[in-house]
């Protein structure tokens, strides 16, 4: 009510404590109910940009608050598509949409076709309309919707790139309930277990097997596995498990997946990817030595640009392929705390000091990973250790001094 607002802004004023905080204090909120209604907050305030005709922005750079933040799991594509779909001004969506004859049809591009999205009936029924041969004028004179619902419907489809322009229609009989069928997926032990197996084979077997496929497999043949096998295991469907062991080893094997239908649908990387199997299975050891430094450096690249998944991938493919390089478990484990896999990363380092037991950047990494964790006496031993074999090693330093401000807060 009014007055519990008001109440709540004069406590916040006095305590400096979070409004949610507060209305679950006086028991105007339960503490249960706040995440949900803190996510809905923002997709309230996100959603409502979308009615902007102009605006400005300041970008201020730093560092995040970590201990008081609440960590929502929203969907970007539902964002935007529910966005789209909420402005009121048909002049706008004139102003933007294409011409009546435009032809639509499902992207190319298989990856745009498993976003998180909620859809209601009759976006699903303006879906079904889109066959590669219908214009835009075609669709809106069997839409259950008016034009210009429609029509939001249509871009908002495009801004998410579920739809695109084609130049001349699509042959293919398929609907879009065939191509993005939900599957009955249950998140279970059965379920993990069957993730950790995927995850474990993607990892030591080649695109074909990947995908299921033989090697003389067709196109419609290599799309269809990719749909089968993307259904099940894309990340956005689901982005809400609470396991980010899990969550993490899902995106490792959408990006498996994703670089094999990339490759083997592409008439020339095919091509090349064969000829690199032929000469892989034909390499001495020397070649297969320089493709893992290869794949490494493209690991170092990638991290260098934030692709922290990426250069995981290609880092584990250098570990894959020679396993006796310290530095390549090493940097896997650097791409694995990046993504927040501190176990993983934590076994991935493990196996680079098997290699180099006295590396003091890689001990003190491993002290590091234990601040994350919670461990501190295992991390100040870390550090320790480290300084023995590197006196002046920055990160063991500033681990300790890390420490030294945690018990200085907890006492």
């Amino acid at each position: 009510t009014p007055d519990q607002h008001y109440r709540t802004v004069a406590l916040m004023k006095k305590t400096r404590k979070r409004y949610g905080a507060i209305l679950i204090e006086l028991g105007y909120l339960r503490a249960e109910d706040l995440i949900c209604t803190v996510k809905h907050q923002v997709e309230e305030i996100i959603l409502s940009l979308f009615q902007w005709q102009d605006g400005e922005y300041v970008f201020t750079e730093g560092d995040l608050p970590s201990e008081e933040s609440i960590i929502l799991k929203l969907s970007a594509a539902n964002i935007i598509y529910r966005g789209i779909k909420g402005i009121d001004d048909p002049s706008y969506i004139k102003n933007v949409f294409l011409p009546m004859d435009t032809i639509l049809y499902y992207s190319a591009d298989p990856i745009n076709l498993f976003q998180n999205i909620d859809l209601d009936k009759t976006d699903k029924d303006i879906l079904l309309k889109i066959d590669g041969r219908r214009t835009v004028q075609d669709i809106l004179s069997s839409s259950p919707l008016d034009n210009f619902q429609t029509l939001k419907t249509l871009y908002a489809l495009m801004k998410i790139g579920i739809i695109e322009i084609v130049e001349k229609e699509i042959e293919e009989d398929r609907t879009f309930e065939e191509i993005i069928k939900e599957p009955v997926i249950k998140i279970d032990s059965a379920f993990a277990e069957k993730v950790e197996d995927f995850y474990k084979k993607c990892r030591c077997i080649d695109y074909y097997n990947i995908l299921g496929i033989e090697k003389g497999a067709g196109q419609q043949e290599i799309k269809k596995a990719y749909y089968k096998t993307a259904r099940e295991f894309h990340p956005d469907k689901h982005f809400s498990l609470s396991s980010e062991t899990l969550k993490g080893k899902l995106n490792t094997i959408f990006s498996y997946l994703t670089e094999a239908y990339k490759t083997l649908s592409d008439v020339k990387k095919r091509e090349k990817y064969d000829r690199s199997l032929f000469d892989e299975a034909a390499a001495p050891m020397g070649q297969n030595v320089d493709m893992a430094r290869l794949r490494f450096e493209e690991g170092r690249e990638a991290f260098s640009k934030g692709s922290y998944t990426a250069s995981a991938d290609l880092f584990r493919q250098a570990v894959y392929i020679d396993s006796s390089v310290a530095d390549y478990h090493f940097h896997l484990g650097l791409a694995l705390k990046k993504e927040k896999r501190l176990r993983e990363a934590h076994d991935a380092i493990q196996r680079a000091l098997k290699i180099d037991s006295s590396n003091a950047n890689y001990i003190a990494e491993l002290g590091h990973i234990y601040l994350h964790l919670g461990f501190y006496l295992r991390a100040k031993s870390a550090f320790e250790k480290a300084l023995k074999f590197d006196s002046s090693n920055e990160r063991a330093i500033e681990g300790f001094q890390i420490i030294g401000r945690h018990s200085r807060i907890q006492s």
